[in-house]
């Protein structure tokens, strides 16, 4: 329509030019080298404009005919580029199937239909890995790295070839570029932190830490946390040599992280060693309201020692606040067995005997019950008891669900900061609905 209303135009104004020229009748005459030429000027200014069509119309033509292999070629790239396209459709689909024959057999047509382009690398880059040609995968993700749209592509390529070699150094170069490419993507903030969490680099750590929270990728509460494990494991490898800095280095642990029993327990250990009493025995009092644990008894003792005051004084005053717990009453009978004071030490365990006492409890009735009677036999049959009993509070990964006597920073899986104080999985299960027990949460799968 458009080209048929430009042809209309084109002959109209032709039309008004050819009435225009023959309206024109007058004569010319040109002398040239003793010849005389006459002629009409409708003739000469038709012959003028007639070439200047001429040439317009050659013009096209030659513009016509240059581009007809630039369209060739255009029709050749763009079935070229179909089949490419078609080529990435059944490679991602055969990916999806986990088939490796079809998806190398495609991503080879691929690169003979889009040679170059990125996509092309990225499904050749996943067939090498998918066939375990890693040596052939690293040349292709190095290859994104000059490609600053599929850069971290290559990048997470280069960090997973690493992790699956242990090679925590070079994971950690590639995880940290990522990083600071795009710090949103949900998945490198604990990446980074299982890396240094295995290579056991906590000063950087706590440097990832800080970052992430100004970043607003963690909380406060998640980023003391976290400072609170690296605080506490750079102190102990200063313990020996600078035991200024590492006492410090608790002391900022524990705040980070309050009333936690292994922080506390070092803390308080390292303070005694260093003729700190009155500091370690404040610190006890006003840790066990909050975060009772038998692991302090030994400390306690130490402490009575040190300041010539007997333990059961302490005991009593450190238990003021919480009488009745469950810890109060066992480090309290633990107390009357260190002082020998075995009648008081039985009516206080009273409190929390049942049918199916625990270990703990049946151990210190066996202490008791030889104190008292002397018998071995009595004694022993509390020992044996104690197989039976019911189970008791231990570290507990609140991850797997797996229990370890000591708690660590790291647990026997490999978790950073995964252990609890509480009753193992199976034992919170039977006592589910029992209000008696105050219960707490494991958190994640068991």
């Amino acid at each position: 329509m458009k080209y048929s209303f430009l042809l209309f135009i084109e002959l109209i104004i032709l039309t008004l030019l050819a009435y225009f020229i023959l309206s024109f009748e007058s004569k010319i005459d040109f002398y040239w080298n003793g010849i005389i030429f006459s002629t009409e000027l409708r003739v000469l200014l038709f012959i003028v404009i007639f070439l200047i069509f001429l040439s317009l119309f050659m013009q096209r033509i030659y513009i016509y005919l240059k581009q007809i292999p630039k369209k060739i070629r255009s029709n050749l790239q763009t079935r070229k580029y179909k089949k490419g396209i078609n080529a990435i459709v059944l490679s991602i689909a055969a990916m999806s199937n986990n088939d490796k024959k079809q998806l190398t057999k495609f991503s080879k047509k691929i690169d003979d239909y889009l040679e170059g382009n990125p996509i092309s690398i990225i499904l050749n880059a996943e067939t090498a890995r998918k066939d375990k040609k890693f040596i052939v995968a690293e040349e292709l993700y190095n290859k994104m790295l000059n490609n600053p749209d599929i850069k971290i592509i290559g990048l997470r390529g280069l960090l997973e070839l690493n992790l699956r070699r242990q090679d925590y150094h070079h994971a950690l170069v590639y995880a940290e570029q990522i990083y600071n490419i795009n710090y949103k993507l949900d998945w490198i903030y604990q990446t980074i932190i299982n890396i240094l969490t295995k290579t056991k680099n906590w000063q950087k750590l706590i440097e990832i830490n800080n970052d992430a929270f100004n970043k607003k990728i963690i909380t406060k509460k998640i980023k003391l946390r976290s400072n609170s494990i690296a605080q506490y494991e750079i102190a102990l490898i200063k313990e020996q040599s600078f035991v200024h800095e590492s006492l410090k280095l608790l002391k900022e642990a524990n705040i980070s992280r309050p009333n936690f029993p292994p922080f506390v327990k070092k803390y308080v250990k390292m303070l005694i060693e260093n003729n700190q009493i009155s500091r370690a025995k404040n610190i006890l009092f006003n840790t066990w309201p909050y975060e009772p644990h038998l692991s302090y008894f030994e400390d306690l003792i130490k402490i009575s020692q040190n300041q010539n005051v007997p333990l059961l004084t302490i005991v009593n005053k450190l238990i003021s606040k919480n009488l009745s717990s469950y810890e109060s009453i066992l480090i309290k009978t633990k107390a009357y067995i260190y002082e020998k004071k075995w009648d008081d030490a039985k009516n206080t365990i009273k409190a929390i005997l049942s049918n199916r006492p625990n270990k703990t409890t049946c151990e210190l009735m066996s202490e008791i019950e030889l104190g008292i009677s002397g018998n071995m036999q009595k004694a022993n049959s509390w020992i044996s008891r104690s197989s039976l009993g019911s189970l008791e509070k231990a570290w507990v990964c609140k991850l797997t669900g797996i229990k370890q006597n000591e708690w660590t920073s790291i647990n026997q899986s490999g978790y950073l900061d995964s252990l609890e104080w509480t009753w193992p999985k199976d034992y919170l299960d039977r006592l589910t609905g029992q209000n008696d027990y105050q219960i707490p949460e494991i958190i994640g799968p068991a």
